[in-house]
Protein backbone atom coordinates (compact mmCIF):
# COMPACT_ATOMS: atom_id res chain seq x y z
CA UNK A 1 0.00 0.00 0.00
CA UNK A 2 1.09 3.53 -0.94
CA UNK A 3 2.01 5.58 2.30
CA UNK A 4 -1.01 8.42 1.39
CA UNK A 5 -4.44 8.89 0.66
CA UNK A 6 -5.15 5.10 -0.09
CA UNK A 7 -8.82 3.60 0.35
CA UNK A 8 -8.67 0.18 0.91
CA UNK A 9 -11.57 -2.47 0.91
CA UNK A 10 -13.98 -4.01 -0.91
CA UNK A 11 -16.92 -2.38 -3.02
CA UNK A 12 -20.14 -2.57 -1.83
CA UNK A 13 -21.32 -2.87 -5.85
CA UNK A 14 -21.80 -5.75 -7.46
CA UNK A 15 -20.76 -5.90 -11.14
CA UNK A 16 -23.63 -5.08 -13.35
CA UNK A 17 -24.56 -2.59 -16.30
CA UNK A 18 -26.04 0.52 -14.99
CA UNK A 19 -27.99 2.91 -17.55
CA UNK A 20 -28.82 5.68 -14.58
CA UNK A 21 -27.93 6.19 -11.17
CA UNK A 22 -29.51 8.14 -8.26
CA UNK A 23 -27.49 8.97 -5.61
CA UNK A 24 -28.68 10.06 -2.06
CA UNK A 25 -25.84 12.11 -0.36
CA UNK A 26 -27.26 12.35 3.14
CA UNK A 27 -26.08 14.21 6.50
CA UNK A 28 -25.95 10.44 8.02
CA UNK A 29 -26.12 7.84 5.07
CA UNK A 30 -24.87 7.79 1.29
CA UNK A 31 -27.80 5.78 -0.54
CA UNK A 32 -26.83 4.67 -4.43
CA UNK A 33 -29.81 3.22 -6.50
CA UNK A 34 -30.08 1.46 -9.27
CA UNK A 35 -30.62 -1.40 -11.16
CA UNK A 36 -34.29 -2.17 -12.80
CA UNK A 37 -36.66 0.48 -11.71
CA UNK A 38 -33.74 1.79 -9.36
CA UNK A 39 -35.19 -0.91 -6.87
CA UNK A 40 -31.37 -2.11 -6.46
CA UNK A 41 -30.50 -0.20 -3.54
CA UNK A 42 -26.78 0.30 -1.45
CA UNK A 43 -26.07 1.95 1.89
CA UNK A 44 -23.52 2.89 3.87
CA UNK A 45 -23.23 5.48 6.78
CA UNK A 46 -21.53 8.57 6.07
CA UNK A 47 -19.50 8.57 8.99
CA UNK A 48 -16.01 7.91 9.66
CA UNK A 49 -13.23 6.74 12.70
CA UNK A 50 -9.78 8.00 12.79
CA UNK A 51 -6.69 6.02 14.44
CA UNK A 52 -3.21 6.49 14.15
CA UNK A 53 -1.57 4.66 11.88
CA UNK A 54 0.27 1.29 12.70
CA UNK A 55 0.73 -1.88 10.91
CA UNK A 56 -0.58 -4.17 13.27
CA UNK A 57 -3.83 -2.05 13.00
CA UNK A 58 -3.57 -1.63 9.21
CA UNK A 59 -3.00 -5.46 9.09
CA UNK A 60 -5.93 -5.85 11.93
CA UNK A 61 -8.67 -3.50 9.83
CA UNK A 62 -7.65 -5.72 6.45
CA UNK A 63 -8.26 -9.16 8.09
CA UNK A 64 -11.53 -7.85 9.21
CA UNK A 65 -12.39 -6.65 5.78
CA UNK A 66 -12.78 -3.05 6.98
CA UNK A 67 -13.21 -0.43 4.13
CA UNK A 68 -10.68 2.51 5.40
CA UNK A 69 -8.78 5.48 4.18
CA UNK A 70 -5.14 6.15 4.99
CA UNK A 71 -3.67 9.39 5.35
CA UNK A 72 0.26 9.56 6.02
CA UNK A 73 -0.16 8.56 9.82
CA UNK A 74 -3.65 8.17 10.35
CA UNK A 75 -5.84 5.66 9.48
CA UNK A 76 -10.12 6.29 8.91
CA UNK A 77 -12.14 3.77 8.81
CA UNK A 78 -15.89 4.80 7.24
CA UNK A 79 -19.06 3.62 5.93
CA UNK A 80 -20.82 1.13 7.83
CA UNK A 81 -17.71 -0.31 9.44
CA UNK A 82 -17.17 3.00 11.47
CA UNK A 83 -19.83 2.11 13.90
CA UNK A 84 -18.76 -1.59 14.65
CA UNK A 85 -15.33 0.06 15.15
CA UNK A 86 -16.49 3.05 16.90
CA UNK A 87 -18.02 0.44 19.11
CA UNK A 88 -15.14 -1.34 19.99
CA UNK A 89 -13.38 1.89 21.50
CA UNK A 90 -16.97 3.34 22.83
CA UNK A 91 -16.42 6.34 20.39
CA UNK A 92 -18.83 8.74 18.53
CA UNK A 93 -18.06 8.42 14.15
CA UNK A 94 -17.31 11.71 13.03
CA UNK A 95 -19.58 13.30 10.32
CA UNK A 96 -18.31 14.78 7.43
CA UNK A 97 -21.34 16.39 6.61
CA UNK A 98 -23.53 19.09 8.78
CA UNK A 99 -27.08 20.14 8.30
CA UNK A 100 -26.90 18.93 5.41
CA UNK A 101 -24.00 19.70 3.55
CA UNK A 102 -20.41 19.09 3.90
CA UNK A 103 -18.87 19.76 7.11
CA UNK A 104 -16.48 22.50 7.07
CA UNK A 105 -14.96 21.58 10.54
CA UNK A 106 -13.44 18.36 9.39
CA UNK A 107 -10.67 18.34 7.25
CA UNK A 108 -11.13 15.41 6.36
CA UNK A 109 -14.31 14.86 5.03
CA UNK A 110 -14.34 15.46 1.75
CA UNK A 111 -12.16 12.78 1.27
CA UNK A 112 -14.36 10.48 3.15
CA UNK A 113 -17.59 11.34 1.30
CA UNK A 114 -15.48 10.73 -1.64
CA UNK A 115 -13.96 7.12 -0.82
CA UNK A 116 -17.86 6.00 0.11
CA UNK A 117 -19.13 7.08 -3.16
CA UNK A 118 -16.46 5.64 -4.34
CA UNK A 119 -17.14 2.19 -2.23
CA UNK A 120 -20.75 1.77 -3.64
CA UNK A 121 -20.54 3.20 -7.35
CA UNK A 122 -18.94 1.62 -10.26
CA UNK A 123 -17.41 3.21 -12.73
CA UNK A 124 -19.34 5.08 -15.75
CA UNK A 125 -19.68 3.90 -18.37
CA UNK A 126 -20.29 5.69 -21.64
CA UNK A 127 -22.91 8.85 -21.18
CA UNK A 128 -24.13 7.44 -18.22
CA UNK A 129 -26.50 10.02 -16.11
CA UNK A 130 -26.05 10.72 -12.25
CA UNK A 131 -28.77 12.33 -10.33
CA UNK A 132 -27.79 13.20 -6.66
CA UNK A 133 -29.60 14.96 -3.99
CA UNK A 134 -28.85 18.35 -2.19
CA UNK A 135 -31.00 19.94 0.48
CA UNK A 136 -33.34 23.37 -0.13
CA UNK A 137 -32.27 26.60 1.10
CA UNK A 138 -32.64 27.34 4.32
CA UNK A 139 -31.42 28.24 7.95
CA UNK A 140 -27.77 26.41 8.15
CA UNK A 141 -27.13 25.24 3.94
CA UNK A 142 -27.64 28.44 1.93
CA UNK A 143 -23.66 29.62 2.19
CA UNK A 144 -22.57 26.59 1.81
CA UNK A 145 -24.98 24.64 -0.93
CA UNK A 146 -23.31 25.94 -3.95
CA UNK A 147 -20.18 24.97 -2.88
CA UNK A 148 -21.33 21.13 -1.71
CA UNK A 149 -23.35 20.47 -4.74
CA UNK A 150 -20.39 21.79 -7.23
CA UNK A 151 -18.04 19.66 -5.26
CA UNK A 152 -20.40 16.44 -5.52
CA UNK A 153 -20.69 16.90 -8.56
CA UNK A 154 -16.87 16.90 -9.17
CA UNK A 155 -16.85 13.22 -7.18
CA UNK A 156 -19.76 11.98 -9.63
CA UNK A 157 -17.73 13.40 -12.82
CA UNK A 158 -14.53 11.66 -11.68
CA UNK A 159 -16.46 8.45 -11.78
CA UNK A 160 -17.40 9.50 -15.32
CA UNK A 161 -20.73 10.11 -14.82
CA UNK A 162 -22.92 13.43 -16.13
CA UNK A 163 -24.02 14.77 -12.99
CA UNK A 164 -27.29 16.85 -12.07
CA UNK A 165 -28.66 17.84 -9.27
CA UNK A 166 -32.14 17.48 -7.54
CA UNK A 167 -34.03 18.79 -4.23
CA UNK A 168 -34.20 16.12 -1.61
CA UNK A 169 -38.01 17.23 -1.35
CA UNK A 170 -37.78 16.64 -5.01
CA UNK A 171 -36.85 13.02 -4.90
CA UNK A 172 -39.04 11.99 -2.42
CA UNK A 173 -42.18 12.86 -4.76
CA UNK A 174 -40.63 10.88 -7.79
CA UNK A 175 -40.19 8.27 -5.93
CA UNK A 176 -43.44 8.51 -4.17
CA UNK A 177 -46.56 10.08 -5.94
CA UNK A 178 -46.26 8.75 -9.61
CA UNK A 179 -49.76 7.69 -9.32
CA UNK A 180 -50.30 11.55 -8.19
CA UNK A 181 -48.79 13.04 -11.60
CA UNK A 182 -46.34 13.82 -9.07
CA UNK A 183 -47.98 16.33 -7.69
CA UNK A 184 -48.02 16.96 -3.98
CA UNK A 185 -45.82 17.66 -0.64
CA UNK A 186 -42.57 15.81 -0.68
CA UNK A 187 -40.50 15.71 3.29
CA UNK A 188 -37.56 14.39 4.10
CA UNK A 189 -36.53 14.53 7.60
CA UNK A 190 -32.91 13.21 7.82
CA UNK A 191 -30.11 13.52 10.30
CA UNK A 192 -28.91 16.93 9.52
CA UNK A 193 -32.56 18.73 8.40
CA UNK A 194 -35.50 18.32 7.10
CA UNK A 195 -36.83 18.83 3.03
CA UNK A 196 -39.69 20.39 1.96
CA UNK A 197 -40.51 20.24 -1.37
CA UNK A 198 -44.20 21.43 -3.05
CA UNK A 199 -44.51 20.22 -6.76
CA UNK A 200 -46.81 20.59 -9.36
CA UNK A 201 -46.73 18.05 -11.81
CA UNK A 202 -43.27 17.03 -11.22
CA UNK A 203 -42.59 21.23 -10.99
CA UNK A 204 -40.88 21.99 -7.97
CA UNK A 205 -43.04 25.22 -6.97
CA UNK A 206 -41.54 25.61 -3.43
CA UNK A 207 -38.94 23.93 -1.48
CA UNK A 208 -37.44 25.02 1.84
CA UNK A 209 -35.27 22.88 4.87
CA UNK A 210 -34.88 23.31 8.60
CA UNK A 211 -31.73 22.43 10.36
CA UNK A 212 -33.69 20.40 12.63
CA UNK A 213 -32.89 16.58 12.53
CA UNK A 214 -32.41 13.35 13.78
CA UNK A 215 -28.58 14.80 14.57
CA UNK A 216 -29.86 17.58 17.08
CA UNK A 217 -32.62 15.13 18.57
CA UNK A 218 -29.83 12.18 19.47
CA UNK A 219 -27.68 15.35 21.01
CA UNK A 220 -30.37 17.07 22.93
CA UNK A 221 -31.36 14.08 24.12
CA UNK A 222 -27.99 12.94 25.40
CA UNK A 223 -27.65 16.56 27.11
CA UNK A 224 -30.08 16.58 29.07
CA UNK A 225 -30.67 13.22 30.57
CA UNK A 226 -26.93 12.65 30.38
CA UNK A 227 -26.34 9.44 28.61
CA UNK A 228 -24.00 9.01 25.30
CA UNK A 229 -25.43 9.70 21.51
CA UNK A 230 -25.09 6.54 20.81
CA UNK A 231 -27.21 4.84 23.61
CA UNK A 232 -29.75 7.46 22.66
CA UNK A 233 -29.72 6.50 18.72
CA UNK A 234 -29.84 3.08 19.96
CA UNK A 235 -32.89 3.48 21.76
CA UNK A 236 -34.18 5.77 19.10
CA UNK A 237 -33.75 3.41 16.27
CA UNK A 238 -34.75 0.09 18.52
CA UNK A 239 -37.96 0.91 20.48
CA UNK A 240 -39.11 4.61 20.46
CA UNK A 241 -42.57 4.59 20.12
CA UNK A 242 -44.14 7.90 19.98
CA UNK A 243 -47.67 6.83 19.50
CA UNK A 244 -47.22 5.72 23.13
CA UNK A 245 -46.60 7.24 26.67
CA UNK A 246 -42.72 7.26 27.23
CA UNK A 247 -41.48 5.02 30.04
CA UNK A 248 -38.30 6.61 30.87
CA UNK A 249 -36.56 9.75 30.90
CA UNK A 250 -34.76 8.62 27.67
CA UNK A 251 -38.03 8.36 25.57
CA UNK A 252 -39.86 10.98 27.57
CA UNK A 253 -36.86 13.51 26.40
CA UNK A 254 -37.03 11.85 22.80
CA UNK A 255 -40.97 12.12 22.43
CA UNK A 256 -40.29 16.41 23.32
CA UNK A 257 -37.98 16.79 20.68
CA UNK A 258 -39.18 15.21 18.31
CA UNK A 259 -42.64 16.86 19.22
CA UNK A 260 -40.22 20.50 18.74
CA UNK A 261 -38.69 18.94 15.40
CA UNK A 262 -42.32 18.53 14.24
CA UNK A 263 -43.58 21.60 15.48
CA UNK A 264 -40.97 23.27 13.58
CA UNK A 265 -41.28 21.87 10.59
CA UNK A 266 -45.02 22.31 10.22
CA UNK A 267 -45.37 26.00 11.57
CA UNK A 268 -42.43 26.70 8.43
CA UNK A 269 -44.22 24.62 5.90
CA UNK A 270 -47.40 26.79 6.84
CA UNK A 271 -45.75 29.84 6.61
CA UNK A 272 -44.10 29.19 3.14
CA UNK A 273 -47.83 28.16 1.90
CA UNK A 274 -49.06 31.28 3.29
CA UNK A 275 -46.17 34.12 2.12
CA UNK A 276 -45.75 32.06 -1.31
CA UNK A 277 -47.25 34.11 -4.73
CA UNK A 278 -45.98 30.49 -6.92
CA UNK A 279 -48.15 27.95 -6.19
CA UNK A 280 -50.78 27.60 -8.85
CA UNK A 281 -54.46 27.45 -7.38
CA UNK A 282 -55.26 23.62 -7.04
CA UNK A 283 -58.45 22.36 -7.94
CA UNK A 284 -58.06 19.27 -5.61
CA UNK A 285 -56.10 17.97 -2.35
CA UNK A 286 -52.70 17.45 -1.93
CA UNK A 287 -50.93 14.36 -0.34
CA UNK A 288 -48.14 14.58 2.06
CA UNK A 289 -45.10 11.76 1.95
CA UNK A 290 -42.83 11.14 4.54
CA UNK A 291 -39.24 9.58 3.96
CA UNK A 292 -35.64 9.98 6.01
CA UNK A 293 -34.58 7.85 8.53
CA UNK A 294 -35.98 10.00 11.74
CA UNK A 295 -39.66 9.56 10.03
CA UNK A 296 -39.02 5.81 10.99
CA UNK A 297 -39.91 5.39 14.33
CA UNK A 298 -43.87 4.12 15.02
CA UNK A 299 -45.56 6.78 15.87
CA UNK A 300 -43.90 9.68 13.72
CA UNK A 301 -46.82 9.50 11.11
CA UNK A 302 -49.36 10.06 13.24
CA UNK A 303 -47.75 12.51 16.02
CA UNK A 304 -47.20 14.23 12.25
CA UNK A 305 -50.65 14.09 11.35
CA UNK A 306 -52.25 15.32 14.56
CA UNK A 307 -49.92 18.56 14.66
CA UNK A 308 -50.52 19.21 11.27
CA UNK A 309 -54.70 19.12 11.86
CA UNK A 310 -54.59 20.78 15.36
CA UNK A 311 -53.44 24.29 13.78
CA UNK A 312 -55.75 23.91 10.36
CA UNK A 313 -53.60 24.09 6.82
CA UNK A 314 -53.41 26.80 4.37
CA UNK A 315 -54.42 23.98 1.90
CA UNK A 316 -56.76 20.81 1.35
CA UNK A 317 -54.59 17.67 1.92
CA UNK A 318 -56.02 14.24 0.97
CA UNK A 319 -54.04 11.97 2.75
CA UNK A 320 -50.44 11.80 5.12
CA UNK A 321 -48.60 8.36 4.17
CA UNK A 322 -45.07 7.00 4.61
CA UNK A 323 -42.98 6.46 2.04
CA UNK A 324 -42.79 2.74 1.10
CA UNK A 325 -39.12 2.74 1.78
CA UNK A 326 -38.04 5.97 4.11
CA UNK A 327 -34.78 5.28 3.95
CA UNK A 328 -34.37 4.77 0.00
CA UNK A 329 -37.17 7.08 -1.50
CA UNK A 330 -34.77 10.06 -1.86
CA UNK A 331 -32.30 7.74 -3.62
CA UNK A 332 -34.99 6.20 -6.15
CA UNK A 333 -36.30 9.84 -6.31
CA UNK A 334 -32.79 10.79 -7.58
CA UNK A 335 -32.75 7.13 -10.16
CA UNK A 336 -36.22 8.35 -11.68
CA UNK A 337 -34.89 11.37 -12.29
CA UNK A 338 -31.85 10.26 -13.82
CA UNK A 339 -34.12 7.84 -16.24
CA UNK A 340 -35.75 10.72 -17.20
CA UNK A 341 -33.08 12.36 -18.59
CA UNK A 342 -31.81 9.39 -20.09
CA UNK A 343 -34.70 8.45 -22.32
Amino acid sequence: MEENNVATGSSAVADGEVNAVGLDIGTSRIVMAGGPNGHKAVTQLNAFVGVPYSKMTEAILQQNKMVFYRNGKELFVFGNDSERFASFFNAVPRRPMQYGVLNPQEPMGQQIIQSIIESILPRARKNELLSFSVPGKGDGADTNLVYHEAILKNFAQSLGYEAKAVNEGLAVVFAELQNENFTGIGISCGGGMCNVCVAFLSVPMLTFSIPLGGDYIDSSVSSVVDEPITRVRLIKEESLDLSRQPKDKVSSALHIYYEEVINTLVTKLREEFENSRQLPKLDRAMPIVLSGGTAKPKGFLQKFESIVKSGGFPVQISDIRMASDPLTATARGCYIAAMSEVR
